[in-house]
């Protein structure tokens, strides 16, 4: 059932029991902050909840409050009465096969989002699914939005928007920034954990990686590849390489960057990003996934030969 605002805000107070909140698997900055946005916001209510993700917290987003009791798990072994997901689009994109739950809510902004739960809110022309958290938790109760609130919500703001570059940035975006930072959150310590805590690794990383740079498409796709054999050799883990995509994004001419990751499992991750011209979410949804216009993806198995060889085909399509 599709939800307002309002209704939302209604739901989510009468809401009682054990309470789970999840996101996505490999989850980005508005994953994070959107899903302890809630935690933070819900325990302050006096409800029984808990935050229980698939992959860990990604070490950058450790200064945020709440962080610590996150719980990982690959199977959720528990029964709650109501689970809350985030800046989800899909039971898929969870990483659980099943959540235990009577009923479920999800808070979203992705517009290849799937019917999947019992209730929803889902509104795709906003930045991210911690704007539009914050917007509910003002008709909830604002007296609740502290700084342990407020500091994971402008964190995923400010992830999802790149910094406020973003096409989605809207004059209510940096509104609801500029509150948050009355709230007490510090611009500068957030862009700091986020920007300037990168290990040594992540630059040995990144070395390798823009080696594998190639261009499709007469020069308007640009593709980079992250194997476990570059994480081995620099030492980095797989979080370390979140955002390496914007860097063939940049060049001028690209229309479309793509970067291929492979996963621990088998397959790869493939990470689009557009530059306005080409619409990569309806590219993701033909392969199974989704996202935004302009940031999406999906997971895929097979060689990585025949990988690129089908989205590029997909890509020369949409590019013409």
């Amino acid at each position: 059932m599709k939800l307002s605002r309002k209704e939302t805000s209604e739901l989510i107070k009468s809401m009682e029991g054990r309470i789970l909140i999840t996101t996505h698997k490999n989850p980005d900055g508005d994953a994070i902050g959107s899903s302890l946005g809630w935690f933070n916001f819900l325990k302050s209510m006096g409800k029984d909840v808990e935050l229980i993700l698939y992959d860990r917290v990604p070490y950058y987003f450790d200064f945020l409050p709440g962080a610590k009791e996150v719980k990982q798990a690959r199977k959720i072994e528990a029964n709650y009465n109501w689970a809350i997901l985030t800046d989800v689009s899909s039971l898929k994109r969870t990483g659980f096969e099943e959540i235990p739950a009577d009923r479920t809510l999800v808070i979203d902004h992705h517009i290849t989002a799937e019917p999947f739960t019992d209730f929803s809110l889902v509104e795709p022309e906003i930045s991210s699914a911690c704007e539009l958290s914050y917007e509910v938790m003002l008709l909830t109760d604002p007296s609740r939005i502290s700084k342990e609130v407020a500091l994971p919500i402008y964190t995923g703001i400010v992830t999802d928007t790149g910094s406020f570059r973003h096409s989605n940035t809207s004059a209510r975006t940096h509104k609801v920034a500029a509150e948050l930072i009355e709230k007490g959150v510090d611009p500068a310590e957030v862009a700091m954990n986020l920007f300037e805590r990168n290990r040594l690794s992540r630059f040995k990383l990144l070395k390798l990686v823009l080696e594998t740079l190639e261009f499709a498409v007469d020069g308007r796709v640009a593709c980079v590849t992250i194997t476990r054999e570059f994480l081995e050799r620099a030492g980095a883990i797989p979080e370390e390489a979140e955002g390496f995509v914007s860097y063939p994004r940049s060049i001028a001419g690209v229309e479309v960057a793509v970067a291929f990751r492979e996963l621990e499992e088998g397959g790869w991750k493939v990470s689009l990003r557009s530059k306005g011209s080409v619409n990569v979410a309806v590219v993701a949804k033909a392969f199974g996934g989704g996202g935004h216009p302009t940031a999406a993806g999906y997971e895929v198995a097979g060689n990585l030969k025949a990988v690129k060889e089908s989205l590029v085909a997909v890509l020369r399509q949409a590019i013409r």
